[in-house]
């Protein structure tokens, strides 16, 4: 057994059902690949919570524990959580008395002098800092010898580089971002959309598409069968939020595409809505099954879960804070059993301002059409927004 899976998440065998939530979103949050996180942790993260979850699954792991005498979830892990969700190190054990040093005629040797860390000033800072990635963002600060532990997002990190530019140029620094008290990542600004280099060396424009919806709608499928052309019969639930990353061109601009795959499941809600903000997503595939009339009536709903986290999805509103552009998807439209009409899907989408889609994961009718869409329209308000703040600039 190669997985340690209460260690993974900083948890304890007696932890509940709440607090293995908890944990895993606080894992899932720091590994994540678009925070700089590691992609192997967060699938390590993945496949934690999906067994212990699970109570056929737990059980048949705790069994494999004993009969190991693993000592995982047993406090031997870097953390622990604690009843109060929050994280703490194990107290270390003792050192065991050192012997006593033996006679020697020998001069003592000196210590190997510590390695000389370049002074911050010597840390040369990019011109345009905003094209680095996060984990990029990150290295620098580090080797800056700037504290970003409580920064989770992009723009945050972009604060603290400016605050050390300004007190490098004599400016007074302005107070460092932290983590709100709820310990919810501050959100980016409305642009969301950053550049990365690519391998040709052009900057690559970055985009990060959300899909939402009921659980077994097919989400997942729409998003496998674009990035690897092919369909998956079996059912397989997401897991919170899954990842995952593909290199496309648009309009003659090189993107860097960030699919984030949420679950449906009321279960992981809370994680869910961690990437609801505009810092979060440039579109949005909102999805719905033509053979289940409920997973249609419920689009109102994630309309409103939404909006409750500073995502409005509906351009029906005065004041529209969300993503540029929404996929409405009626999808499994190649199953003989639909009780949603086109008509119905239509009508909804044309209220709420989204362009309709009708799709199939297993022909791979209308999947490639629905993301070009919003990936264009991405690439579309990203250039507008850049054009406005030129002219705001003079």
């Amino acid at each position: 057994m190669a997985q340690n899976y209460y260690d993974i998440l900083g948890i304890t065998r007696d932890a509940t059902a709440e607090e293995i939530k908890k944990a895993y979103k606080k894992a899932a949050l720091t590994h994540h690949p678009d925070k700089g996180g590691d992609p192997e942790k967060f699938k390590e993260c993945g496949a934690a919570v999906e067994t212990l979850t699970d109570d056929r699954k737990r059980a048949a792991y705790d069994s494999t524990l004993i009969r190991l005498r693993s000592k995982d979830g047993l406090g031997s892990g870097p953390f622990r959580f604690n009843r109060d969700a929050s994280m703490e190190r194990p107290a270390a054990r003792p050192a065991p008395p050192a012997p006593p040093a033996a006679a020697s005629t020998r001069a003592p040797s000196a210590a190997a002098p510590p390695k000389p860390r370049a002074p911050s000033g010597a840390v040369e800072i990019p011109s345009d800092p905003g094209s680095l990635s996060i984990k990029e963002l990150k290295e620098l600060l580090t080797a800056l010898g700037i504290d970003h532990d409580g920064c989770l997002e992009k723009a945050d990190l972009l604060t603290l580089l400016r605050d050390r530019k300004e007190r490098r140029a004599g400016d007074t620094p302005r107070e460092a971002p932290s983590a709100s008290a709820s310990g919810r990542p501050q959100a980016q600004p409305a642009s969301s959309a950053s550049s990365t280099q690519s391998s040709t060396g052009a900057k690559a424009l970055r985009v990060k598409i959300m899909s939402i919806g009921c659980a077994t709608v097919g989400k997942s499928t729409l998003i496998k069968r674009y990035c690897e052309n092919r369909f998956v019969q079996k059912y397989i639930p997401t897991i919170g939020i899954d990842y995952g990353v593909k290199p496309v061109r648009v309009l003659g601009h090189e993107l860097k595409v960030n699919f984030f795959d949420t679950s449906g499941g009321e279960e992981f809600r809370d994680i869910r809505t961690e990437f609801y903000s505009m810092g979060q997503s440039n579109a949005v595939l909102l999805v719905f099954d033509v053979t289940n009339r409920k997973s249609f009536s419920e689009l109102p709903a994630w309309l409103e879960e939404a909006s409750r986290h500073q995502c409005s999805l509906s351009r029906s509103e005065k004041t529209s804070t969300g993503p540029p552009a929404v996929a409405l998807c009626a999808n499994k439209v190649d199953l003989g059993r639909r009780v949603v009409t086109r008509a119905e899907g239509e009508e909804f989408a044309i209220a709420h301002g989204m362009r309709y889609f009708e799709t199939s994961a297993a022909t791979g009718d209308a999947v490639t059409d629905a993301m070009h869409y919003l990936f264009e329209q991405a690439v579309s308000h990203h250039l507008e927004l850049g054009r406005k703040i030129a002219m705001a600039a003079g």
